[in-house]
């Protein structure tokens, strides 16, 4: 038959519903996005809202993270320096307090004895401050953090708790003493000039004489960046000349024999030690100043990494931050539209073509 063509519609109910739930699930989606906006303040998919701009947030972003990671470094250095100002403000208060049994006392025998065990208990005060440890790292050990800035070996081997502990540095100063033998006032003086002086040298290269006998610091600098361009030397080693004549101080008056000694002697011995402790506590003071002068440098160089991590922060919100009034009132509408949508679907849901055949 050649009459007019005909079209054919299918109609179904799978047809019927399957649009609406389409729209219920794009819907969801959206409004997923749109309260995780609300929550975090930030586009949903920075990336896709952007486009080519992302990249300058991902730089954003890892500049910021530098200068926070540089920040929680400096706050560790700020803590270890505080740490330090402790430990040195201990050593300075004991050197004074010998510094004026010394000058008060003079070299009578009552006086004598007491700054000789007043130089005892100061020694070993001073090992347990120059020993400070910030977590698991020693603060005076220079590069050789892992090591205590002040150790003794015993005679024979072994670790000795203390230098009255048979420890190899007491026992070459008494070698040393007793090769001198100083029997007047000018012996002792050639050889608190030689062979005693020589015991608080630090030798290049290390030797196991000297000053390595009492610690094994490593002088070498240890420096971190406090900046993209700066960096600060906050290592204060034990070999420092500060702590060796403070030491050197405590053994003449400690272990010299003073009390046996005649009084030009000990008015020698007295003098030299007042001197030589004078010389170490003022080299202290100076390594104080300049630790609190890096602590001044850190605090402003903090500050500065503060007020560029702020600028930071808000050069990214400017980007992926979204408007939070706009955000709430999308979350509400497709709110509205998805319970429309589902009342939609439902109603649709019990339609079949059924009913009308």
């Amino acid at each position: 038959l050649n009459g007019p063509s005909m079209s054919n519609f299918l109609v179904s109910s799978f047809s019927l519903s399957s649009a609406p739930r389409s729209a219920v699930f794009r819907i969801q989606d959206e409004l997923r996005n749109a309260q995780k906006e609300v929550t975090t303040g930030r586009f949903a998919d920075v990336g896709l809202t952007l486009g080519s701009r992302t990249n300058q947030t991902v730089s954003l972003r890892v500049e910021r993270e530098s200068a926070i990671r540089i920040q929680e470094a400096n706050t560790l250095i700020g803590q270890r320096f505080d740490t330090m100002q402790t430990a040195l403000e201990s050593i300075a208060k004991t050197g004074e307090n010998l510094l004026a049994s010394l000058i008060s006392n003079g070299p009578a025998d009552a006086g004598i004895s007491a700054s000789v065990q007043q130089a005892k208990a100061g020694l070993q005060q001073f090992m347990g401050a120059i020993n400070a440890a910030s977590g698991s790292r020693f603060l005076f050990s220079g590069a050789a953090t892992d090591q205590p800035a002040l150790a003794f070996t015993k005679v024979g081997g072994g670790v000795a708790s203390s230098y009255e502990d048979s420890s190899t540095a007491k026992k070459a100063v008494n070698d040393a003493l007793t090769a001198a033998a100083p029997a007047s006032a000018a012996d002792l003086e050639a050889f608190l000039d030689g062979a005693f002086n020589d015991l608080f040298k630090v030798p290049e290269p290390s030797d196991g004489t000297g000053w390595d006998m009492w610690s094994k610091a490593d002088p070498s600098p240890v420096v971190n960046r406090i900046s993209d361009s700066e960096t600060l030397d906050v290592s204060y080693p034990a070999s420092d000349e500060a702590f060796r004549n403070i030491v050197k101080a405590y053994v003449m008056i400690s272990d010299l024999g003073a009390k046996t000694m005649d009084e030009e002697q000990r008015q020698l011995l007295t003098s030299r030690a007042v001197e030589t402790l004078s010389l170490g506590l003022s080299q202290l003071t100076e390594i104080r100043a300049e630790i609190g002068g890096k602590q001044s440098r850190l605090e402003i160089t903090n500050e500065t990494l503060g007020t560029r991590k702020n600028v930071l922060t808000m050069s990214i919100s400017s980007f992926e931050d979204v408007d939070a009034y706009e955000a709430s009132t999308r979350v509400t509408t497709l709110t509205n539209l998805l319970e429309a949508s589902y009342a939609l679907t439902a109603r649709i849901s019990r339609l079949s073509i059924m009913n009308y055949l």
